[in-house]
């Protein structure tokens, strides 16, 4: 069976293909992707005035150049495995243990050096320490409102409150049940 490659409509219009049917044996997932790409073919096709090709992801992917890769300026430390508690592995118990206070030196000297960035704008606290950590200038800050926070040293003072009435309500939920 011969089909377009991107819309995977045949010589006749209103046919489309996908599958082992029209590449051979592959993977599953490549019928499952190749029936997905199809069923929007088809359903643009039975729409009046739709393209089957404008504004669809032709998912051209090239090679990454490995020969131009500089990892030499990342670090490559592993991560910290806890302890398995043996005793509770046969029981419906968590097995897992609690990194030691070596591993969780370790573990956290990994924080900001790793290459790899997750951005979050809940858990900022605008120190900017990521923006002197960033090897490639990617990452900054900008002022989108005016708001005073209160003094670093106070921070803990702050937060502590509701702590405090956070765990007044989780306490008194669990005395419900």
């Amino acid at each position: 069976m011969k089909a377009d490659e991107f819309t995977y409509q045949t010589a006749q219009p209103d046919l489309f293909a996908g599958g082992d049917a029209l590449t051979g044996p592959k993977f599953c997932i490549d019928a499952i992707a190749a029936g997905k790409e199809a069923a929007i073919s088809l359903h643009r096709f039975v729409q009046p005035g739709q393209s089957l090709t404008l504004g669809r992801d032709r998912r051209i992917h090239k090679a990454l150049n490995k020969k131009n890769l500089a990892l030499d300026q990342f670090d490559r430390t592993l991560r910290q495995r806890p302890a398995v508690n043996t005793e509770y592995a046969l029981t419906a118990r968590d097995s897992r243990g609690t990194f030691t206070e070596e591993q969780v030196k370790a573990e956290t000297a990994r924080c900001l050096g790793c290459g790899a960035t997750k951005v979050d704008q809940y858990l900022c606290i605008g120190c900017g320490q990521c923006t002197t950590k960033c090897k490639f200038d990617a990452i900054s800050l900008e002022r989108r409102y005016d708001v005073q926070f209160g003094a670093f040293e106070q921070m803990p003072i702050q937060v502590a409150k509701y702590a405090v009435k956070r765990t007044g309500k989780i306490l008194a939920s669990a005395a419900k049940k």
